[in-house]
């Protein structure tokens, strides 16, 4: 029963990630799987590797010594909610893909129900509520929404026409062998590390985008270009930084979490309520070639169809969150 509720939980943050403006991070924090899942990725060390490497010679020692270090890591608890994850994105990408392009305000009214019921989940787990957490709180609200808002409207639409113009590109056949040979100057593969360990710490971060902070440290169009044209000198090299970004801040978290536990979730609880901004349903809208682009928020202009049903998704939202809540509160008790 507990390895079902684990996978459903890696589903549910599979599913988030796929969610434009939904982080994986928040998911976690509010399903309250958050300080064991930073906790067990803190404890991948180079003992680990050895442990993996070691149970190849086939001996009764190594196998134990290997066993010891996966329940050290809690890996039956990483690889069940890992599994969850890739098992979502796989079967609802195409979901998900069709209903934000043809049920864009329910989806993120589904989801911003969910996120704002589910705040209730962090808030129980600050021990002590006093002025300075809430002041920390505020202050990390303040800033998701700050940088949700750092990207002006005409900054969106040139990165849509970039994004466009390179599809364009692709479907009239241009050379991609010459789009490779560009030099890998040091200084260009050193931002391509250092940013992977940015997004990837993002990533783990409540409401934040790490493709956001790709874009603000002018690396998002490389990484499409490479992925593109099957740059894979600088797709490794970000890889690389990615998985040495999430062992190093994982570490920085869970110090955090230990010697400041209360102020730190109060500070992760600003940052999912300021993702309430970055998922609000009803924004303005425009078109880049066949693709519509979302702008800035804004209040519904007519209390229609789409209006009704969005309020109804996000109380459908609120209202799963809700169960699951009174559920686990029944089974603590």
């Amino acid at each position: 029963m507990q390895i079902i509720k684990v996978f459903l939980k890696g589903t549910v943050i599979g599913i988030a990630n796929i969610i434009p403006g939904v982080s994986g991070g928040t998911m976690a924090l509010v399903l309250g799987i958050y300080e064991r899942l930073i906790a067990a990725i803190h404890n991948i060390s180079l003992e680990t590797v050895k442990s993996c490497f070691g149970v190849l010679k086939m001996k009764a020692a190594a196998r134990e010594v290997f066993w010891r270090e996966m329940r050290r890591i809690d890996v039956f608890f990483l690889g069940t909610l890992g599994l969850g994850a890739v098992v979502a994105i796989v079967a609802l990408a195409n979901a998900m893909t069709y209903l934000l392009e043809k049920q864009h305000d329910p989806t993120y009214g589904f989801f911003f129900g969910l996120v704002a019921v589910s705040a209730w989940v962090p808030y129980q787990l600050i021990r002590k509520k006093t002025w300075v957490s809430l002041l920390v709180g505020l202050v990390a609200l303040g800033s998701v929404v700050m940088l949700a808002n750092t990207m002006s409207g005409e900054a969106m639409l040139e990165k849509e026409q970039t994004k466009y113009e390179m599809k364009l590109a692709q479907e009239q056949a241009f050379d991609q062998a010459a789009a490779t040979t560009k030099k890998h100057a040091p200084w260009h593969l050193l931002l391509m590390f250092i940013a992977g360990a940015v997004a990837i710490s993002a990533m783990i971060l409540p409401g934040i985008s790490g493709s956001f902070l790709l874009l603000l440290m002018g690396a998002y169009f490389e990484i499409l270009k490479a992925i593109t044209y099957r740059d894979f000198l600088v797709l490794f090299v970000f890889a690389l930084g990615c998985g040495i970004g999430i062992l190093v801040f994982t570490r920085f978290l869970n110090f955090l979490l230990k010697r400041w536990h209360d102020v730190t979730m109060s500070f992760l609880l600003g940052l999912v309520l300021g993702s309430l901004w970055a998922i609000w349903p009803f924004k303005a809208v425009t078109q880049v070639g066949e693709k519509t682009i979302y702008l800035a928020n804004q209040m519904p202009t007519t209390i229609g169809s789409n209006a009704l049903l969005t309020t109804l998704t996000f109380l459908l939202g609120g209202a799963i969150v809700s169960v699951f809540i009174w559920l686990e509160q029944r089974r603590q008790v």
